[in-house]
């Protein structure tokens, strides 16, 4: 996506139901233009589309997430996959950012065999052969596109790998990352056992939501990647905790 797409999206995603000619005005375009946006964006599978309208979709879903603060997560994405060798095997978790980082990893590496919980990451990846993928199995989450419960925690057990990647919903200093999900966090902690170094890849922004349910505390974090928007004081905590934090 270009410059021009992720302000389309997040237009629609502020502004809900939006006609094309007043994306036009907005984007300082041609309807022509804004229609063509309009096509690739739904083929994408990141918005909707109605006569003389583009409309957003299910907030719940993956999709709606990932166009939210698309640069910073396409920049956080790149950063990571410099962290991944050829011919080396990893384990990456769901999300927006971590499907970015395994197109990322896709387009720039070689041999890498990732292990996922993900079906989006998989659909994502699918067509690219540099890349092998093991899905782990389990109960499927819809609208995030993940596989969750103790079949898939124990699938994840049967693995040991030097990194895993991972998303987060919320952040606070007392209880380290966080997120809403009971099954899903309980599923990423066995995911994470399997792992030596784990590496947390989230936008700014989650540090200004504490979340209801911890899942990883600071001393099991080997590296923060993230963007500029951090709070110095934030920026300076963790890494008083020993933390690498890398700034996009």
């Amino acid at each position: 996506m270009n410059t021009r797409h992720t302000a389309l999206l997040e237009y629609i995603t502020k502004h809900g139901k939006t006609e094309v000619g007043t994306l036009a005005e907005y984007l300082h375009t041609s309807k022509v233009t804004v229609r063509k946006d309009l096509d690739y964006l739904e083929k994408r599978k990141v918005l909707k589309r109605e006569r003389g309208y583009a409309v957003p979709i299910d907030p719940g879903d993956i999709n709606y997430r990932m166009a939210f603060r698309y640069e910073q997560k396409l920049k956080i994405a790149q950063a990571a996959a410099m962290h991944v060798q050829d011919g080396e095997m990893i384990m990456v978790e769901s999300g927006s950012t971590c499907a970015l980082f395994a197109e990322e990893l896709a387009r720039t590496k070689q041999n890498i065999t990732m292990v996922t919980s993900s079906l989006y990451i998989a659909s994502y990846v699918k067509d690219y052969p540099n890349i092998q993928l093991i899905l782990l199995g389990g109960t499927l989450q819809p609208k995030s596109q993940s596989l969750v419960g103790p079949l898939t925690k124990n699938a994840a057990k049967s693995f040991h790998v030097d990194k895993i990647f991972i998303g987060t919903d919320g952040y606070s200093r007392q209880f380290g990352f966080t997120g809403d999900d009971l099954i899903r966090l309980d599923t990423l902690s066995g995911m994470i056992s399997s792992a030596v170094h784990t590496y947390v890849l989230t936008d700014s922004e989650k540090f200004c939501h504490p979340g209801a349910v911890s899942f990883l505390s600071l001393d099991n974090v080997h590296e923060i990647i993230t963007d500029s928007g951090i709070k110095e004081s934030e920026y300076q905590y963790l890494t008083e905790q020993g933390i690498i934090v890398t700034l996009v």
